[in-house]
């Protein structure tokens, strides 16, 4: 007999349930990572200037960004997700958040100063119109020195009662510890509220397991877990 390759087919689904992609549908909120999405919306609906996730690789915080998103109600918020990565630079950070936010670049002048004018005026723009920018920059840890300064500087724009946008950092577990330097007091001082996304517990390992397997469209247990 010729047996089939398939295992969606041999096991009764109609998707893969553990593909290594980014899909809400696949968000299987711990009390953990309920918490952090609780304690980020608070961060952007309280006007906070960074909030900061952390954890280990794997323990979610790409999805997290992905509830986020829909989380942010289009009438009050704009929220982007930069992608961090090591060959970026501070002029290429901020280009991917005009680009993401849809603002033209400035022509003629291509430096960090005048890219930043650009953010700040299309901050204004939308501050005056009610609404407010989030920046979720996933994969912090990439971000060189100068780039988080740049970061702290996104945290100066400002009126007189509040800042201009809420940025989210989401990275890995090693991240709070570089920020203990010297160099960091000032953006360290600017972060409102943080949360670390702990490992899967056994309970929560299984209920996720099976949760998985539930949306991929699962009629019964496919594993012994005693």
């Amino acid at each position: 007999l010729e047996m089939s390759l398939d295992y969606c087919e041999h096991f009764g689904l109609y998707r893969a349930p553990f593909n290594d992609s980014v899909n809400p549908e696949f968000f299987y909120r711990t009390e953990t990572h309920e918490a952090a999405f609780v304690r980020m919306m608070m961060c952007a609906r309280q006007h906070k200037a960074l909030g900061l996730v952390w954890g280990r690789s794997g323990t979610g915080k790409t999805l997290l960004t992905q509830m986020l998103l829909a989380g942010l109600a289009e009438s009050e918020f704009i929220p982007v997700v930069i992608l961090a990565n090591p060959g970026m630079t501070k002029l290429g950070l901020l280009g991917r958040i005009l680009d993401e936010l849809e603002i033209a670049r400035p022509s003629g002048r291509e430096n960090t100063q005048s890219y930043l004018e650009c953010i700040h005026s299309f901050l204004m723009q939308t501050y005056s119109a009610g609404r407010r920018v989030v920046l979720i920059v996933d994969e912090t840890h990439f971000l060189s020195s100068d780039q988080l300064h740049m970061i702290r500087a996104l945290t100066n724009l400002e009126t007189p009662q509040e800042k201009l946008c809420t940025i989210i950092l989401l990275a890995e577990e090693t991240f709070p510890r570089r920020l203990r330097h010297k160099r960091y007091s000032s953006l360290r001082s600017r972060i409102a509220m943080s949360f670390y996304l702990m490992p899967l517990s056994r309970s929560d390992t299984e209920q996720y397991v099976k949760f998985r397997l539930l949306v991929s469209g699962s009629a019964e247990e496919l594993f012994d877990l005693d």
